[in-house]
Order: structure tokens, then C-alpha cells, then sequence
């Protein structure tokens, strides 16, 4: 604050005394003796930094395709999904303190120092096809080419595309009208985290069997 206080000072000091040329010595001087006060003031006290972490607008989110083609699967296939709903990024904000400091015996070590870091983690709950149905079941799931599991997520529905499945609860509690996705094989997964992939929708690939 003083080193503000008497940069904008000495600029108009200076300037006083030595149009032109004595605004920037002025400045100068200021912003020198401003620093060493500030020093003073505030060197040796309590300091909290606040580091925070990137944020969902920050980054590129993937999208789906459209108009893309529909497999049809005789036995065993790794098939790439493609996303046909998806319910928006739900974020969660995490927050950790560190301090360190605090000076020693007799008042000397310095003053303490709290470091605060504020971390954004998001998850999205999403809708992906994967083939003609029916299927007789999926396998290993795969982000990015590498296989997940359940930690990556808070459930999996799968529908293995008969002529009799329902709309999946989920999206017709968001949607009001959901379509039920007759004779497409499709996965549904909520509150999938996607944070560990660079806070977007990976992409997605299963193991199934028809």
C-alpha cells in the first residue's frame, strides 16, 4: 500500500520540481521507499497466499458428434462411444491451508506464512451409444485408451438396446420427455470425474459382446 501511495507522490513531486524528467525520478524514488516501508510493515508479519486452480471456463470441453454412424456388432468388439446427453459440469470446490513459520525462540525466524490452495474438481453425468442392439453385455471401459473403473465414477447403467427398455430415470428426471433409446445399446454414467482428464470428456471406448 505505501509503495502505491508513494509512487503516485513522487510522480507529482517530481513533476512539480522538474517537469517532465522529475515526474520518473520522483516515481522511482517513491516506489523504492514505498517498498522498504511496506518491508517494514509487513514483512515480518502474517502473510496468506492464495493459489487457485484452473477453472472449467479456463480449458476446452470436448464435444459430441453429430451424425455419426451406427455400428452393428457380431460377437466381440471394442467400439469407440459417441455422446448423445449430457446433463452440464457440476463443480466442487476443495480447499487446502498450509502454514509455515511462526518464528522461534526469542522472536526471531521470520513471521508465519499460510498458504491457501483452492482447487476446482468437476463432474458431468453423460449418455453414450455404442452400437445397434441388442448386445448380451459390456466389458471393460476405456478413457483415453486406458481402462477405468467404478472410482471414476458414482454408477453405470447399461442398456443393451432391446425393443422393450425404458427411458433411463436420470435423464428423464432432467429432460421431463426422454426418449428411451429403443434398439440402441447405450451406457449412462453419473457423476463421472473428469478432472483427471484435463476437465474434459475423454474419450470413451468399450468392450462389449452381441
Amino acid at each position: 500500500m505505501a509503495r502505491i501511495v508513494l509512487t503516485v507522490a513522487g510522480n507529482v513531486i517530481g513533476n512539480l520540481l522538474l517537469p517532465g524528467l522529475g515526474a520518473a525520478i520522483g516515481g522511482a524514488i517513491g516506489t523504492y521507499v514505498g517498498g522498504v516501508v511496506d518491508s517494514q510493515l509487513f514483512g515480518n508479519g502474517a502473510r496468506n497466499n492464495v493459489v487457485t486452480g484452473p477453472r472449467l471456463q479456463d480449458l476446452r470441453v470436448q464435444s459430441s458428434g453429430y451424425g455419426s454412424v451406427i455400428p452393428r456388432v457380431y460377437g466381440k468388439a471394442r467400439l469407440s462411444g459417441n455422446v448423445i446427453w449430457m446433463r452440464g459440469f457440476d463443480e466442487e470446490t476443495r480447499t487446502q491451508t498450509q502454514t509455515v513459520g511462526g518464528g522461534g525462540k526469542g522472536g526471531g525466524g521470520g513471521g508465519r506464512q499460510t498458504t491457501t490452495t483452492v482447487t476446482y474438481v468437476y463432474f458431468c453425468d453423460v449418455a453414450v451409444a455404442l452400437c445397434e442392439g441388442p448386445i448380451t453385455g459390456i466389458g471393460k471401459m476405456f478413457a483415453d485408451g486406458n481402462a477405468i473403473g467404478s472410482e471414476h465414477y458414482a454408477a453405470r447403467r447399461v442398456y443393451l438396446g432391446d425393443a422393450t427398455q425404458s427411458a433411463d430415470p436420470l435423464i428423464a428426471a432432467t429432460e421431463g420427455l426422454a426418449p428411451a433409446y429403443r434398439g440402441l445399446a447405450y451406457v449412462v454414467l453419473e457423476r463421472f470425474a473428469i478432472t483427471p482428464f484435463g476437465n474434459r470428456l475423454p474419450n470413451f471406448s468399450f468392450e462389449l459382446t452381441a
